[in-house]
């Protein structure tokens, strides 16, 4: 099979598998379509019908552009991962910076809204919080109001005053932050990294850190809170991988006990 003839049963297959009530399209009895139908899709992305059904047809001479395949990545609702896919079939390159603003999909926020009352919110390649559900933000403060910067975990765990009070065990945690920040080369023209290293370099305990090659740290597992509100919290904690965007994970810290458990559900009312 070529290219364009698995292009075209791709984008077939993502079209099937969406909701028309998503796109508040209306459904009635008479509609016997699986999923969307072409000319919703083409009208959704901004595309011309046949040229669309041109290319679902895996048409030899058909070259969709750059801005058509980001146009159909966001209607077809296209992870990370099959985005590079589709990009791949239509020997195209993915541009990297082509989203100014990454957010997530409405899939993956009702994921982490399902795992209340656990936390549950995202990290992208930064160490920055980008997504979280109500728990997280009762907990560890809220996120909605605050800069790029500030959700950061790295800077956050040094300038927020909130953070250190709330950490069973700070130092451990700070740690940990800092050698995965520096083994992990990300700040390397990396304008937001940059920018918060040249900031907590004026912090003794960061630029300790920083220039030790023995820092550990302590791994991310079962951790203990202090909430200034409902008192200890114990947690679990899991990393999730996610295809969605590149670089991300999802962070989920469940109640160890049923007492947590009832104090995170007192929180999210």
């Amino acid at each position: 099979m070529t290219k364009s003839k698995e292009l075209g049963n791709f984008i077939k297959m993502k079209r099937s598998t969406l909701c028309p009530t998503q796109f508040k399209i209306p459904v009635d009895s008479r509609r016997r379509v699986k999923g969307l139908r072409r000319e919703e899709v083409a009208d959704l992305a901004g595309v011309g019908v046949d040229w669309y059904v041109r290319i679902e047809q895996g048409r030899e001479n058909v070259s969709p552009s750059v801005a058509v395949l980001n146009s159909l990545s966001k209607v077809l609702q296209l992870n990370f991962a099959e985005k590079e896919y589709l990009f791949h079939l239509a020997d195209k390159v993915l541009p990297m910076d082509n989203e100014p603003c990454i957010t997530v999909s409405e899939t993956l926020q009702k994921f982490l809204d399902s795992q209340n009352p656990s936390l549950a919110y995202v990290v992208d390649c930064n160490f920055t919080v980008i997504a979280w559900n109500k728990s997280a933000t009762k907990v560890y403060g809220g996120y909605e109001n605050a800069s790029e910067k500030e959700r950061n975990l790295v800077w956050r765990v040094f300038r927020d005053p909130y953070t250190k009070e709330i950490l069973d065990d700070w130092e451990g945690y700070a740690k940990l932050r800092v050698a995965q920040l520096r083994t992990s080369s990300i700040y390397e023209n990396n304008a937001l990294m940059m920018a918060v290293i040249e900031e907590l370099q004026n912090n003794k305990l960061f630029e300790h850190w920083w220039n030790s090659p023995e820092i550990v740290g302590t791994p991310e597992g079962q951790k203990l809170l202090h909430h200034p509100v409902v008192g200890d919290l114990y947690l679990n904690h899991i990393t999730l991988e996610t295809t969605e965007i590149k670089g991300a994970y999802v962070m989920i810290q469940m109640p160890i006990d049923d007492n947590t458990k009832i104090k995170l559900q007192q929180l999210i009312l």
